[in-house]
């Protein structure tokens, strides 16, 4: 939904466009510049950006309000594969109206520069996306190069936005820079300890700027994203002093101007909504939650979803049930369509995925509302409109444990509108999305082979991409989902039977697998002994043995819990030696909770070994205090996949 951005710009500033204005200054380089001396510590990296540059300029121009934006980068290259990945620049032309000017060179050990040629400059387009660009290669390259080039384009103006000043690799000089009229007032927020922006003094325009030197690398790190914990500057325009002191683009602006967009249907509209809530057989007096459950099912299997759809056809109600496809818009139009007829209660929410950004409730910018969820508020549960596989009260993880705005309706007489509220999306209870397994194991005469029966009960997100899904299945696709599920644990696994089916009506719309095969993956032989690989049984678990220094907290996917009961017949004759192996209890303890645990334990009866694995994670974060006693969790599961039961005659 990012066309937002542009909503209302010529209403609240090309008002002022006979009596505002600033013309666009070109920019410029350096023309002859020596090479940047470095330390014996940076000079000794594979690659470190020198100068990055990043500048908004907003100008009237023709009667039109447009915007020029510069990035100037200087990158020091200093192996093989930082060569490789700056060698090449490729320029997004999404949202740009003209691409002004492009100047590139490199600069080798010796000080020798080599120019770009603007006519080896290509355009390209996204064949999925049909996003264009501009792509050029730098010539002259070596290890230890200066690569430097800057870029303007001619913009559609956005009057929200985000710029990232934090990389993979260090910056030694970062600044940023944005002038506009002297009527328009930008806002602006900085994260991460990114020093805030100011207003520097000019007598002709709005002059904003910041910068910081030696700005570190940010890794990827394991349970955590990228780009939310980068450095960044969030910027909106704010005032149009030229107009009024009011503020713009508040978040109860938004909710009126969503709320409008998302209701408000035609005649058409009407008539096509009457006639398809008539199919759905709804009855007021069952249970509200399996009313729900039943509307979303039958409108998510008649109507397709064009995601990258964004025609006026594919948002218009009487058109989507015409031709059963819908924008992402047009679904969530229909779905608050359909609920109003019914006179169910229910709420649109935006939000952002915290996975590209975490929505940021106390700056107001239109640049967090990306996406829609539902919200009822009887049953304090929410719907993803245009996701097939989450069913309520599923919704898109990423959408989350992060705060959303919240629209409320109200009405006075005849006129309807919003009223915008701040608020939770709660993250799902741990207990909704299990993995839980059953799984018996014998041993086959040759004590070379086992014949194991895996009983795997998916619930919640874990099921998502299976119940919804298995009804549309050839035979042959459920053969293969088959085949890759079990062979993730036993990769020679022989499969002599299974079934699998959804499980209507539960709780967290479960599925259910269950499969007997036979495998020598777990045996090996080591003299009179037999060593069986237990902790196998239970899948590949991830890993955080590596002590590298943390930097962000903690973040889940999602809440989640595992429970394992593994039964075992022993051969006749053997005996476990180690099964004090088996007992494992890590648990992760704030207060009187216990937010993360695993724990494992056994029972011996006669021949017959049961073990118990619990493990569970009720909690989406968890501070970078706190992270070793996190990881020692998550290491535990992993440590337990290791476990190997040595068998001995008795």
């Amino acid at each position: 939904m990012k066309f937002v951005k542009l909503l209302g710009v010529a209403a609240c500033c090309i008002v002022a466009t006979t009596l505002f204005g600033n013309a666009f200054k070109p920019y410029e380089w350096e023309k002859e510049r020596t090479r940047y001396k470095l330390s014996e510590k940076d000079g000794a990296l594979s690659e470190i950006i020198l100068k990055q540059h990043t500048q908004y300029e907003y100008v009237f121009e023709n009667n039109q309000f447009v915007l020029y934006s510069t990035i100037h980068r200087i990158i020091y290259v200093n192996n093989n594969e930082a060569v490789q990945k700056h060698n090449r620049i490729v320029i997004s032309m999404g949202n740009a109206l003209d691409l002004i000017d492009v100047k590139a060179r490199s600069i080798n050990k010796e000080g020798k520069a080599v120019y770009f040629d603007k006519s080896n400059l290509k355009e390209l387009a996204d064949e999925e996306t049909g996003k264009a660009f501009k792509i050029f290669a730098i010539e002259g390259i070596e290890m230890g190069s200066e690569i430097e080039y800057y870029f303007v384009r001619k913009m559609r103006p956005s009057v929200f936005d985000r710029v990232f000043v934090q990389f993979d690799v260090p910056v030694k000089h970062n600044s940023f820079r944005l002038t506009c009229p002297e009527h328009l007032k930008f806002d602006f927020k900085t994260y991460h300890n990114f020093p805030e922006v100011k207003e520097a003094d000019s007598d002709e325009m709005n002059v904003y700027e910041t910068s910081m030197t030696d700005v570190p690398a940010l890794k990827t790190e394991a349970f955590s994203n990228f780009d939310p914990n980068r450095k960044r500057i969030e910027f909106k325009l704010a005032y149009n002093t030229a107009r009024s002191d009011a503020r713009l683009y508040t978040w109860d602006e938004a909710a009126k101007t969503f709320y409008t967009m998302l209701t408000e249907v035609s005649k058409d509209d009407q008539k096509a909504l009457d006639k398809f809530v008539k199919t759905l057989a709804d009855d007021p007096a069952k249970n509200l939650e399996d009313r729900i459950r039943a509307i979303e099912n039958k409108i998510k299997t008649t109507i397709q979803v064009n995601k990258d759809g964004a025609g006026e056809s594919l948002s218009q109600i009487a058109s989507i049930l015409k031709v059963k496809v819908a924008s992402h818009q047009g679904m969530t139009r229909l779905f608050l369509g359909v609920f109003d007829k019914l006179k169910i209660q229910c709420h649109p929410v935006i939000t952002c995925s915290r996975e590209n950004i975490k929505f940021d409730g106390e700056f107001d910018s239109w640049a967090y509302l990306d996406d829609y969820v539902l919200y009822f508020p009887e049953t304090k549960q929410f719907l993803a409109p245009y996701v097939f596989e989450f069913r309520y009260p599923l919704i898109q993880p990423e959408f989350t444990a992060q705060k959303g705005l919240f629209i409320e309706p109200f009405q006075i007489g005849e006129v309807k509108s919003a009223l915008s509220s701040i608020g939770e999306i709660p993250a799902v209870d741990f207990s909704y999305n299990s993995d839980n397994l059953e799984i018996e194991v014998a041993f086959n005469d040759d004590l070379a082979t086992n014949q194991i029966r895996q009983k795997r009960d998916f619930g919640g997100y874990n099921a998502a991409y299976f119940s919804p899904y298995y009804d549309m299945m050839s035979a042959d696709q459920r053969i293969g989902m088959i085949d890759q599920l079990t062979k993730q644990i036993a990769p020679d696994a022989v499969i002599k039977k299974w079934t699998a089916n959804p499980v209507p009506n539960s709780k967290a719309n479960n599925f259910i697998v269950d499969v007997n095969f036979e495998s020598s993956h777990f045996m090996e032989k080591a003299g009179p002994r037999i060593l069986f690989k237990v902790g196998e049984l239970i899948g590949p678990q991830v890993e955080m043995y590596r002590d590298e220094q943390r930097v962000s907290e903690v973040e889940n996917d999602f809440n989640r819990m595992y429970n394992r009961i593994i039964k075992i017949e022993l051969p006749k004759g053997y005996q476990v030696k180690n099964l004090a192996d088996l007992k494992l209890n890590i648990a992760y303890n704030e207060k009187d909770q216990t937010p993360y645990l695993f724990k494992s334990d056994y029972v011996l009866k006669d021949n017959f070994l049961e073990v118990h694995v619990e493990e569970y994670y009720k909690q989406i974060y968890a501070p970078l205090s706190r992270y070793e006693d996190f990881r020692k969790v998550v290491n535990a599961a992993a440590d337990f996949n290791k476990i190997t039961l040595v068998l001995e005659k008795k």
